[in-house]
């Protein structure tokens, strides 16, 4: 990323930030999450797509920064549930309430999932990574094949909580027990499909 000296991970979860930041190591000398930033606020999410939200977030932050902002939204689709009970960008609102805790997420698929016959238990990430940078910006999606686990692992991530219930269909474990390799390998792997397009921003 030639003359890129600092790029903003749009995103408060630690988590998020390092996950990612693996993305751009190498590549830019200096990157950091909103925590990390003066930036106030955050957007309103009104997209249906995951693509929607990811620019609406990255339009928002790179309006109050001369640096170029990286965003991912994710939307979940399951093989066990019909059309009109796909969570879809709408991961955590359930039951009326628009933005529920970790807690309350992972008790909620635990209890759908129990009640699925395990050679049943699939479904994918649709997910959107935009990069932007004062009124630009460039979006990439990727699907991920997923499969569920119940019980759920023990291992829990903060901000991440569906990680303890569903993995990549490769590795066939919860991503919150992938090792260190396993995430640097997923990154690796993702990371010319991803960059070759949103570097074309710059």
């Amino acid at each position: 990323m030639p003359g890129i000296k600092k790029l903003i991970i749009a995103s408060r979860n630690s988590a998020k930030v390092d996950y990612y930041r693996h993305l751009f190591t190498g590549i830019v000398g200096n990157i950091i999450g909103l925590c990390d930033t003066k930036i106030v606020g955050k957007p309103v999410e009104v997209g249906e797509t995951a693509e929607n939200n990811a620019e609406i977030k990255a339009r928002f932050y790179s309006a109050q920064t001369d640096f170029p902002v990286f965003c991912e939204d994710e939307a979940l689709y399951v093989d066990f549930l019909p059309n009109n009970r796909q969570p879809g960008t709408h991961v955590r609102r359930i039951n009326g309430k628009d933005e529920v805790t970790d807690g309350e997420l992972l008790a909620y698929w635990e209890g759908l999932i129990r009640t699925v016959p395990e050679n049943k238990r699939t479904g994918r990430w649709h997910i959107a990574y935009c990069l932007a940078l004062n009124d630009q910006t460039k979006i990439v999606s990727m699907d991920h094949e997923i499969l569920f686990f119940y019980p759920a692992s023990k291992i829990r991530i903060p901000g991440w909580p569906m990680s303890s219930l569903e993995g990549s269909a490769k590795l066939r474990k919860p991503n919150s027990e992938r090792t260190e390799v396993e995430k640097q390998e997923a990154i690796s792997a993702e990371s010319p499909i991803i960059l070759k397009e949103l570097l074309k921003l710059f």
